[in-house]
Parts: structure tokens; C-alpha cells; sequence
């Protein structure tokens, strides 16, 4: 486990519970209730703050889509963490807030975008246990209403649901892997149907 470091140590990136700049690039699958999968790349730019504190992450997807056989941009990604504990010999080992968001930069029509811009404010806590770490978040979920006419009205209003997720670590000798399960739910007030 990693608790504080120097500003002055070097990073080291097999230690993936530590903020520092980076770029990583990842291998992503998704499927949705309706069938369609979609699988490709994600590019993510990480700043971090010399301190440890706050980081800013920039998530660049190409994906390919089996509902309509193309391949493209997907909604970008912006995420910004604010950790102000961080301790990872005790459990819980840091907490912290974040903002979430998808700006719907992706083609509905093709299978790649939301046609939605969607907010997550949410909390984040991490616990370290040997060379497996998990960083669960909660955060609620704000999706705006679809101002595209070839969405048909119905399902096309603001939701508001939430996001539940872990990133889970596991650390190598000079590298690590992740994964991160994600399950949302867009509408409180549809029983699941979104």
C-alpha cells in the first residue's frame, strides 16, 4: 500500500492507488440490455495535482459498434476527483468527491452516443488489501433531456438515476491490472426499463 509521498519522489506507475500524470491506454467491451455490444479503445489523459489531491481525467473512446457494424468516437469523458484523505493502511483507506460527466459527442444513429450530456457528482473511498485495491463510488445521476428530432419523444426526458462502480487493482511487480464494473441506473421512476 501506498500512503503519502514526497512531491519530490518519481512516480512509479506500477502503483496505480497513486494520482500522477499519465496517459493510459485501455481495451473496453460494453453490452446493453437490448443486445448491442459495442468494444474498442480508450485513450485517458490523467492530471493530478503535485500534492495528491485532485485529478482530472480526459477519456478519448473509439468503439466499434455491432448494432450498426461502424466504428468511431463514442461520448467523451471528463471526470474530476478531489481527495482530501488519503491513508491506505487503515480501512477505509482514502475518500473523496467527484464529477462525473459524458458530453454526447458520439452518433446515436450509429450505436456510439447518448445524445444526452450527463452529470455524476458522487463519493469515492479506496481499500488496500495486500496487491488488490478497490476504489468504490456511488454517485447520482443527471441525464438531460435528448433535443434531437430523430429521437421520438417518448424517452427522450431528463433522467435522474444513479451510478454505482469499483475500480479494481491488481498490482504487479512493475505493472497492474484493472477493472472497472459499472452499473447504472438511468431513471428512478421507470422500474428499470432504462
Amino acid at each position: 500500500a501506498q500512503d503519502s509521498i514526497s512531491v519530490t519522489a518519481r512516480f512509479d506507475p506500477s502503483k496505480p492507488t497513486n494520482l500522477y500524470d499519465r496517459l493510459s491506454n485501455n481495451l473496453e467491451y460494453n453490452f446493453l440490455r437490448n443486445g448491442s455490444r459495442t468494444f474498442g479503445f480508450r485513450a485517458n489523459l490523467v492530471l493530478a495535482s503535485r500534492d495528491q489531491r485532485n485529478s482530472v481525467h480526459i477519456e478519448l473512446p473509439l468503439l466499434y459498434s455491432t448494432f450498426s457494424q461502424k466504428f468511431g468516437l463514442s461520448d467523451i469523458r471528463l471526470r474530476y476527483y478531489w481527495i482530501p484523505y488519503k491513508h491506505y493502511s487503515r480501512k477505509p483507506g482514502a475518500f473523496g468527491l467527484l464529477l462525473d460527466s459524458y458530453l454526447p459527442t458520439g452518433s446515436f444513429k450509429d450505436g456510439l452516443g447518448r445524445v444526452r450530456w450527463i452529470f455524476a457528482p458522487g463519493l469515492s473511498t479506496a481499500f488496500v488489501f495486500g496487491r488488490f485495491s478497490t476504489f468504490p463510488i456511488i454517485a447520482y445521476l443527471y441525464s438531460s433531456e435528448i433535443k434531437d428530432s430523430k429521437v421520438s419523444s417518448p424517452g427522450s426526458e431528463a433522467l435522474s438515476g444513479y451510478i454505482i462502480q469499483s475500480i479494481c487493482v491488481y498490482k504487479f511487480k512493475k505493472s497492474y491490472l484493472d477493472c472497472t464494473p459499472i452499473f447504472m441506473k438511468n431513471s428512478y421512476s421507470n422500474a428499470g426499463k432504462d
